[in-house]
This record gives structure tokens, C-alpha cells and sequence, in this order.
């Protein structure tokens, strides 16, 4: 492969996905929280309902699509079949975005229809504000996959912050408007739903300018179109099919399951005393204030499987089995490291982060069902990544069976727990603790069956378990140290810092990792791409 086609590393492109992901998970609790604040958490349980109606058919629309793409690219740079890429680009963005604007329509036709079925008529606001952002994000995703095939994750993290600060400005500034002109709750929520559409529709054309005005890195030079001999189109649009559609029924099993998990928790708690009122009010206190937290350190871990999978596409497509290893190990290490301090960490100050955020009204129920599903970042975060993995060594039809059944324990975990009165809303955090679990075992098994590879489990759980335990008992005693003279908001930064202090000396103690490890996988280079 000649010079100018090297790619950068997975773990750098993982750091630059993860640090911008962070901010812009940031900028997202700052968009809830006022719009929370404005309307009261009730309402936010259209916000809820609709978005679960969004992700499903945004999961239709362009599931798979960005890491087909990639995979697909990677796999044909690393073969020298430079060709076949500019045909596959043209080929999914026709069929994509087509796909895209047809959901987009029958979104808006049938958007009563859907508020009715996720039982509030009022939802109808949000679900017409959001559903144009399909046709915004179709195109958005088949730019992002060609980027990242050449694992450059730095046009999907720019886009993701644009599309943040978008939603925040334009968002919170409906909203505000809505209410200052008096319109009913629902109509308020609407507006910050705006912006988020909004916010696709410039990162759409941010992308649309980079790929126009690419550099030469990612086009073909005569040369290198006159020796390139090229693959059918129906031959390239079969292996994309065969990564993507594995990707969509997996996707969608998921969406539709939350879809139905959240149509069941609010039709199920409404029963109880305080009825439909109090059941959004739970539902809107879980899915808003605790899901939103935490949500913020798992898409670090996310993004390191967005990141892996050119990488092992491109040695998959080498058979290249020492690098296999490689990644493999080291992805499966540095997302356990990453996600047992989140889940240990985010146990600690659970509260303190609720009403920091979102204030005091809700805290106490919102911070006691985020320690529950803290725990399960460890899971969701590895079978993430696992999941990548099986995709990007064409696999991914195995994600369907470990994806549908761990949705099915879910749904029926959340649904038995919830028809136990003492248990309520408790029953969705716990079912999220059940399910993941079982998916990542059943990931193990596939892997290991077609890779030959199990992970070490010293390094992956034993470890980072230890690390994390720390790091949960030093967080305890900062807190209760602190807070004798330092108000809840305020201690919580300090103990923060101190509690990733000791868990960073700790795996550095237990040698999980050690400081030449941390400046090699920090190095932007070509090496072991």
C-alpha cells in the first residue's frame, strides 16, 4: 500500500472518538437538563417515547451502514482494490438515502398512530419534530463509514460535537421560546427536538464539505485506476449486505425491544397508586436523569469498537493472525480498564452527579436506579466491543442470536420484576444487569469458535475488578471527607479526581498496565493499523 493510504492506529482513533464523545455527551446533559428543568420530568417522558420511536427506525434507516462501510474500506485498501471503494460509495448513498427519506415520510404520516401506541397522544409533537432527522442521518452515516475505514474517526468526532452544539443552542432556544409564548408542555419538549434535527442537518453538511474537499489520501490516482482491476457492483453490494443486515436485525431487535420496554414500564406502573402521572414521572426520572448519566463513560468504551473494526477487518482480510491477537487483547484489556473505574466510579457518586445535574427534585429515585445500572457499563461495554468485533471478521450474523435473546431476557426480566409492586421501577435496571451478561458470554463463544481467541481473563475482569473495588471505597471516603466542609456539588469534583488517582496507581501497581504501554497505544502511527 503505498504512503499516502496509511491509516492511524485503533486505540488513537478510539482516544480521539472517546474524547470527543465525552464532550458531547457532556453538552447532552447540559441540553437535558434545562429542557428538564422547564417542563418537569413528566413531560420529558415524551422526549423518552419519542426518541425509543426514533432510534428504531433511525436503526432501520442506517444500521450497520457506517461499519459496513468502514469494514468494506478497510478490507479493500488493505488488498489494494482502491476501485472498489468510490463504487461502493456511490452505490449505498443512492440506496441509503433513498431508504432514508421514504422512513422519513411514513414517520410523519403515521405520527399520531405511534404517540397513541406509546400511550400519550401529546407525543405526537415530538415524534413529528424528530423523525426528519432520519434522511439527515442516513447521509451522515455513509460519510462517517468511508472516513473511518480509513480509520480517521476525526470527521465522525468533529461532526459529533457540531451536532451537539447545535442541539444545545437551537434546542434550548425553542424550547425557551415555546414556553415564552405560552404553549403547553408537550409543544415545549418539542422544540428542544427541533434543534436536534436541526443539528443533523449542519453536521450533514460539514460532511458533505470534507468528503467534496478531501485530500489525496482518500482518492485514486491514475495509476492507480489503470491497475486496479474492479469488483462487480452486485458482488461489493452482496458482502455489504451480508455485514449490514446481520448489523439492522440486531439493531432493530434492540429498538424494538426498548420500544416495547418502555410502552410495558409505563402501562404496567400506571396500575399502582398514583397512576398514568406517577408512572411518567418514574419512567421520565430513569430514562432521562439516570440513562443520561449513564450514558456518558459508555460511549467511551463504544468507541473503541468503532475503532476496532477497521483494524481487524483489514487483518482478517490478511489473515494475518498475530494481529488478530493483538487487537483483540488489547481492545477486550483497555474496555474493561475503561469501563470497571466508570461503573465503580459512577456507583460512588451516583447522588452527587444526579443533583448536580438535574437538581434535587427526583434525586433521591434517579441516583438509586443509576447505582443499579452503573454495574452493568462492565458488560455493555465488552459486548460492544465484541460485537464489533464479529462484525468486522464478517460474522455478524452471530450478533442477531446473542442481541435477540439478550433483548428477550430483558423484556421479560423487566416485565416480571415490574408486576412486583416492591420492586417497580427497579425492575428496568436490573433487567439491563440480567441481559448484558448473557449477551457478552454468548459473544465469547462465537469468537472463540471463529477466532480461536478467549480473553485473558487476569487482565480483562480479575484486575480491572480489583482496580475498580478501589476506586469505589477511595471514592466513599473522599466523599465523606469532603462533604464535612464542602457543599454536595462541589465535593464531587475533588473526590472525583482523587478516586481516578487511586484507581490509575492501582492498575499500575498491579501491573495491569505500565507507562511505556500507555505512551506506546498514545503514539498517532501506522503500526499495528
Amino acid at each position: 500500500m503505498p504512503e499516502k493510504k496509511k491509516r492511524e492506529g485503533f486505540i488513537y482513533g478510539a482516544i480521539i472518538l472517546s474524547l470527543s464523545g465525552v464532550l458531547v455527551k457532556l453538552i447532552g446533559v447540559f441540553f437535558k437538563v434545562p429542557l428538564t428543568n422547564m417542563v418537569g420530568a413528566a413531560n420529558m417522558s415524551h422526549f423518552s417515547s419519542a426518541f425509543v420511536v426514533y432510534n428504531l427506525m433511525l436503526s432501520i434507516a442506517t444500521s450497520g451502514l457506517p461499519v459496513g462501510i468502514s469494514a468494506m474500506v478497510s478490507s479493500s485498501l488493505a488488498t489494494g482494490k482502491y476501485r472498489d471503494v468510490k463504487t461502493l460509495m456511490r452505490s449505498v448513498t443512492v440506496i441509503f438515502v433513498s431508504f432514508g427519506c421514504l422512513l422519513t415520510v411514513l414517520g410523519l404520516v403515521f405520527a399520531p398512530n405511534i404517540a397513541v401506541w406509546m400511550n400519550s397522544e401529546d407525543t405526537v409533537y415530538c415524534v413529528r419534530a424528530i423523525v426528519p432527522a432520519i434522511l439527515f442521518m442516513s447521509v451522515i452515516s455513509v460519510l462517517r463509514g468511508f472516513f473511518q475505514g480509513y480509520n480517521n474517526m476525526t470527521p465522525t468526532a468533529i461532526s459529533n460535537i457540531i451536532e451537539a452544539l447545535v442541539k444545545l443552542t437551537a434546542g434550548i432556544g425553542l424550547a425557551t421560546y415555546f414556553k415564552h409564548i405560552g404553549m403547553p408542555g408537550p409543544v415545549v419538549v418539542s422544540g428542544g427536538i427541533w434543534g436536534i434535527t436541526l443539528s443533523t442537518v449542519v453536521s450533514m453538511i460539514y460532511l458533505i464539505l470534507r468528503y467534496a474537499f478531501r485530500s489525496k489520501t482518500y482518492r485514486l490516482t491514475i495509476s492507480e485506476f489503470n491497475r486496479d482491476t474492479l469488483t462487480p457492483r452486485s458482488v461489493l453490494l452482496k458482502r455489504f449486505f451480508a455485514i449490514t443486515i446481520p448489523i439492522l436485525l440486531s439493531s432493530v431487535t434492540v429498538h424494538l425491544m426498548g420500544m416495547i420496554d418502555s410502552a410495558c414500564v409505563i402501562q404496567i406502573l400506571k396500575n399502582y397508586d398514583g397512576g398514568l402521572a406517577e408512572a411518567q414521572r418514574l419512567w421520565g426520572a430513569y430514562s432521562t436523569m439516570s440513562l443520561t448519566i449513564f450514558n456518558l463513560p459508555s460511549y467511551i468504551v463504544i468507541s473503541i469498537g468503532v475503532s476496532l473494526v477497521p483494524s481487524i477487518s483489514g487483518a482478517f482480510a490478511k489473515k494475518d493472525s498475530p494481529r488478530l491477537r493483538y487487537h483483540f487483547d488489547n481492545a477486550l484489556k483497555y474496555s474493561s480498564i475503561i469501563s470497571f473505574a466508570c461503573a465503580f466510579g459512577l456507583c460512588a457518586v451516583a447522588k452527587a452527579t444526579i443533583i448536580l445535574f438535574f437538581g434535587e427534585e427526583d434525586a433521591d429515585i434517579a441516583s438509586q436506579l443509576l447505582e443499579i445500572i452503573s454495574f452493568a457499563l462492565v458488560a455493555v461495554g465488552l459486548t460492544n466491543v465484541t460485537g464489533y468485533i464479529l462484525q468486522a471478521i464478517g460474522k455478524a450474523t452471530l450478533s442477531i442470536i446473542s442481541v435477540a435473546t439478550g433483548a428477550l431476557v430483558k423484556t421479560v426480566t423487566t416485565v416480571t420484576l415490574l408486576c412486583f409492586p416492591t420492586v417497580g421501577i427497579f425492575g428496568a435496571p436490573i433487567a439491563t444487569n440480567v441481559a448484558y451478561p448473557v449477551m457478552l458470554i454468548m459473544n465469547f463463544v462465537f469468537i472463540n469458535k471463529n477466532l480461536h481467541l478467549l480473553p485473558d481473563i487476569k487482565d480483562v475482569f480479575l484486575k480491572p475488578l480489583i482496580a475498580g473495588f478501589g476506586c469505589f471505597v477511595s471514592a466513599k471516603i473522599f466523599t465523606f471527607v469532603f462533604e464535612k466542609f464542602l457543599p454536595e456539588k462541589i465535593a464531587l469534583f475533588p473526590v472525583i479526581l482523587l478516586a481516578g488517582v487511586v484507581y490509575f496507581v492501582l492498575i499500575l501497581a498491579i501491573k495491569l498496565v505500565t507507562i511505556n504501554e500507555i505512551k506506546q497505544v498514545m503514539k498517532k502511527n501506522k503500526k499495528n493499523s
